[in-house]
């Protein structure tokens, strides 16, 4: 019967083939007692438990009686054991249980993207999916992913995303919102997604700020420029979006400190996903609401954000950001007097 999950221990057991493998074909031959202090030296510094002699020797067995391994075992005239000529695990095919773990990859990362990530990831998707050929059957529905609207502009991130890569400026129409199109020189420098939107991350024309544009406020076909590429001296985009929501960062400020606090209805919805990774909880009340405290720049996404758990919390915290949430609130009440 075949497993039907990988556990740690299979996870273990592949870890500990693949470094026997190397170990018994490498120019260094060795004696079990060598192999063993190798091997275990190797799983330690993976934080995996070492084996036993035992345990070693049966691995060996299955090296040789199921996957073919070449194996010279100790004897009289040569007390060291390794492969007797060119053999790798990498080489065997793989089995059926990987085989349908690969199956189920490509149809989740088929289904997690709605997008093309380039042609070239396509063309391996493609390619896996032809060279998966085998008995094992296809599964129903296990991971349902949320569906979004279409969002237009969709078709212009292969191109963005080639331009990133190849550092290559580009000129393209773009029409903020209640605004006429407009013809930019874009120095591109990464794709952003928030809410289902794709945003452009750049620098237009020679300015020393950032832009935030929308892909889906795109018109016509994108023009490579032949400008020179102005490199990207602006921001970390490893670290840029560390303390937002969204992608708006208000120019001259600084994060600020948020107390909030939540409703014993919503508290184990927060307390268990939580409203930014910078939320600590502060303070846990005996009528189960609690008080937590995040540190974020306020901008428009966070205040948006925060209006959607409505009643659920209260923004105690500094008195600008609750001033202003307390005024959207003020004005949206007036439409349904």
């Amino acid at each position: 019967m075949k497993r039907e999950k990988i556990t740690h221990e299979r996870r273990h057991i592949r870890l500990r083939l693949e470094i026997i493998d190397e170990l018994l074909g490498s120019p260094v031959k060795r004696t079990y007692a060598q192999l063993l202090e190798t091997l275990s030296k190797s799983l330690i510094m993976r934080d995996e438990v070492p084996i036993r002699l035992r345990k070693l020797q049966m691995d060996i067995a299955y090296l040789e009686n199921t996957m073919g391994a070449p194996i010279h075992r100790p004897d009289k005239k040569d007390n060291r054991i390794y492969y007797t000529e060119r053999f790798s695990l990498k080489n065997v095919p793989v089995d059926d249980d990987d085989i349908a773990i690969l199956k189920n990859a490509v149809q989740i990362l088929k289904k997690a993207t709605n997008i093309k990530l380039t042609e070239e990831v396509d063309e391996i998707i493609s390619r896996l999916e032809n060279k998966i050929h085998t008995n094992v059957p296809d599964s129903s529905t296990m991971i349902a992913f949320e569906e979004h609207t279409e969002a237009n502009g969709k078709e212009y991130f292969d191109e963005i995303f080639s331009a990133i890569k190849l550092q290559q400026p580009i000129k393209l129409n773009y029409q903020p919102f209640g605004k006429d199109i407009r013809e930019w020189l874009v120095h591109p420098y990464m794709l952003k997604e928030y809410r289902s939107r794709w945003f452009l991350i750049g620098r237009v024309g020679n300015n020393h700020s950032l832009s935030n544009l929308r892909l889906d406020s795109l018109k016509g076909k994108i023009k490579n420029s032949n400008e020179k590429f102005i490199e990207n001296d602006l921001f970390d985009p490893e670290t840029y979006f560390n303390d937002v929501i969204g992608v708006t960062i208000p120019k001259d400020t600084q994060p600020i400190d948020i107390v909030i606090k939540v409703a014993a209805s919503s508290a184990d919805y927060i307390r268990t996903k939580p409203i930014h990774k910078s939320q600590i909880i502060k303070k846990e009340n005996k009528d189960g609401s609690m008080l937590i405290t995040l540190k974020l720049l306020n901008n428009y996404e966070l205040k948006s954000h925060l209006l959607s758990y409505g009643p659920a919390i209260e923004v105690t915290k500094p008195d600008v950001l609750r001033n202003e949430l307390k005024d959207i609130y003020l004005k949206g009440t007036t439409l349904y007097e």
